[in-house]
């Protein structure tokens, strides 16, 4: 066996094919896939991955979606052990400005790859066809089906997904998820493994009082749009960036000491260039806000738009209406339509009923439990690649996704397992990297769960839901 505890004979094979391997995963990195584009933008990559992937399964189909980007479905049958579904997406980000190579170029440097999408999600896109393609070389049939399933709309917001699950349901049943990967720490050796994501919503609120702007000499006459909408932005949100909405900490889980200690462990999150000298953090104290990050719902003035520009020389304008947009990140137990509800009550309270709701987006929280048999694989996979005593574990991640749909609808449960991303990777930056050697352990884990998983007497018995 090798250090990972890796069959002797699967660890050669990826050694060997470890040219290979990456030479793949930098021409999937190479291949435009701007979601925000539109679906003509990621069609191509659909038709790359079709013509790569479709040989390794037994059946292979794309899943037609309204927006136009395919949902990608490969299924492996194996024995009767259970059905495991691995989750990805190929499309990617704008490339952004501030690149020193190009975003497509898919450049090796120093042992990283370069690209838009080198982490998120194109490791896990392939890695993970890498480790069936391993497998399937060097030992033949898996012992439990699998169900490959990649996404091309998961950037803004996967529009269809849903009408796709619920269509093919039966089709996609599984007893359990690996998501796409979580991080590994910076230095690359300590592994943290996610079990749900949070919730979103992502609301505008418009105050609308007059046909057309007019002199701000009629100010005293007419009431500000402007400072309508600045009255109900601060009604639900607190000086010290807490919400002020009804009920909206209540619902939570209470916190425990085993949250605390996966605080203590958590290193902080990077943080932006000069933030806390120049009094950006909400929190002073490391502890707290690491805690604020993992364990807390956030409420988020994004934007507000009243009269002219700031660098028009006509500032003597009363606006004839002003808008502010509000994102919120939920946590489990947090429904976006019981949140939404409390808005609108808190704002009527308060005389609002002048500033409208519209809902721009909403996703409900995901949880899954630590110890259910493909969290177990998860855990000791990872302790055994990285060598540590512990892997960091949360129970719900800062992001958001489409987690909730498989969720609820399966049910089914889900884990992030560690993955080629590290918080300097640049995910969503410029010059976004992943190391190919975290890449080839990615394909090695990716497969010693699939072991475990094949030895577990209780995969594929139950399934449990968030």
């Amino acid at each position: 066996m090798s250090q990972l505890g890796l069959d002797a004979k699967l660890d050669a094979w990826v050694q060997e094919h470890a040219p290979r391997l990456i030479d793949e995963w930098r021409s999937c990195c190479a291949v435009p896939s701007v979601s925000a584009d539109g679906a003509d933008a990621v069609r191509e990559m659909a038709r790359w991955l079709t013509e790569r992937a479709a040989p390794s399964f037994d059946s292979f189909t794309a899943l037609s979606t309204e927006h136009g980007a395919p949902v990608l479905l490969g299924t492996l049958t194996g024995g009767a052990r259970g059905r495991l579904l691995l989750y990805s997406h190929y499309d990617v980000v704008p490339a952004g400005d501030g690149w020193t190579r190009p975003p497509f170029g898919a450049q090796l440097d120093e042992g990283a790859l370069y690209a838009r999408g080198a982490g998120d999600d194109k490791a896990d896109v392939m890695a993970r066809l890498h480790a069936l393609e391993a497998w399937h070389a060097v030992n033949g049939q898996l012992p439990f089906t699998v169900l490959w399933l990649s996404e091309g709309m998961e950037e803004v917001g996967s529009p269809g997904l849903a009408r796709v699950i619920e269509e093919n349901l039966e089709l996609l049943r599984a007893d359990a998820c690996l998501w796409e990967s979580y991080y590994r720490s910076i230095d690359g050796r300590t592994p943290t493994i996610g079990f749900g994501s949070r919730g979103v919503l992502n609301i505008e609120l418009t105050a609308d009082l007059l046909d057309s702007d007019t002199h701000s000499a009629m100010a005293g006459i007419y009431r500000s749009a402007a400072l309508l909408v600045t009255h109900a932005v601060t009604t639900l949100i607190g000086p010290d960036g807490r919400a002020r909405i009804p009920g909206f900490y209540e619902a939570l889980t209470p916190f425990t000491d085993t949250d605390a200690e996966v605080v203590r462990r958590t290193p902080l999150p990077p943080l932006a260039p000069g933030a806390q000298a120049g009094g950006a953090l909400w929190a002073s104290e490391p502890e707290e806000i690491k805690r604020r990050w993992l364990y807390e719902p956030t409420l988020n003035l994004a934007a507000i738009h009243a009269g002219p520009s700031s660098e028009s020389s006509d500032a003597t304008v009363l606006p004839a209406g002003a808008g502010a947009r509000l994102d919120l990140r939920l946590m489990p137990d947090q429904e976006p339509q019981t949140v939404l509800d409390a808005i609108r009550a808190r704002l009527d309270e308060h005389g609002l009923q002048a500033v409208k709701l519209r809902v721009h987006n909403a996703i409900r929280p995901a949880r899954s439990p630590l110890d259910s048999p493909l969290a177990l694989a998860v855990r000791q996979a990872s302790q055994e690649l990285f060598e540590s005593a512990e892997p960091l574990l949360h129970p719900v991640v800062p992001g958001s996704g489409p987690l909730h749909l498989f969720t609820h609808a399966m049910p089914l449960t889900a884990v992030m397992p560690p993955g080629t991303i590290r918080p300097d990777s640049g995910m969503h930056g410029p010059d976004e990297n992943a190391r190919v050697a975290h890449y080839i352990d990615e394909v090695k884990l990716t497969l010693r769960i699939f072991e475990l998983l094949a030895d577990s007497s209780a995969f594929g018995k139950e399934r449990v839901g968030s």
